[in-house]
């Protein structure tokens, strides 16, 4: 049975009803919402979230709209993303190693090396799994890839800089270990994630 975004809202506020900041913080943000994406939008969406690591917004941004401008040239991103682009690419901004990911990525799901079961699978190791074998793309990015791309509700990333820093000022407001809060969340782990990012963004936790 599918659940909407304002049950698990209300869910989560009844499951973290002790803890009043963050209670707080899921009021004035109020429900938040994932969508599970299509297979096809699957090589775009992980390039991109590739591409733009460790770069700005701005940055990533550029370097992507050059892609595209190659994908119009082909016809289409799977076109682009091979061998004899690798220079074409680099002159987009892309770094020697994300071109050699990319590339990586692309070869993998056209050749079955990433199971097309992980579009249908609600199973988080998995997809970590499939993801993680490929050269260049780490845990964080898998972890990502489960929440914006799958949409699976429980994810929470440990080597999120931000989510870290968000968890640990909330678990300093409420008086408990950080881990109380993670608790408290199950299932809903990727919500809460959402929560502490818009948290941070709009500074929700200044007095």
């Amino acid at each position: 049975m599918t659940i909407s975004c304002e049950q698990i809202h209300k869910q989560l506020l009844s499951q973290c009803a002790a803890f009043s900041h963050l209670s707080r913080v899921l009021t004035l943000n109020g429900p938040q919402s994932l969508e599970r994406q299509e297979a096809d939008k699957f090589l775009p969406y992980l390039s991109r979230a590739v591409a733009g690591q460790q770069l700005s917004v701005n940055a990533a941004k550029t370097i992507w709209g050059r892609v595209e401008t190659q994908c119009q040239q082909h016809g289409s991103l799977h076109a682009v993303l091979v061998d004899e682009q690798y220079e074409a690419l680099r002159t987009c901004g892309l770094s020697n190693a994300k071109v050699k990911t990319l590339l990586g990525i692309n070869r993998a799901l056209n050749d079955g090396t990433i199971s097309a079961q992980i579009y249908h699978s609600d199973d988080a190791d998995f997809i970590t799994k499939q993801l993680v074998q490929l050269w260049g793309v780490g845990q964080w990015t898998a972890e990502m890839a489960l929440m914006f791309f799958f949409a699976l509700p429980d994810v929470w990333s440990a080597g999120d800089v931000a989510l870290a820093r968000g968890l640990n000022l909330l678990a300093e407001k409420e008086g408990v270990a950080a881990e109380k809060i993670l608790q408290a969340a199950t299932p809903y782990r990727t919500y809460l994630a959402l929560h502490i990012w818009q948290m941070l963004d709009a500074n929700l936790m200044v007095e």
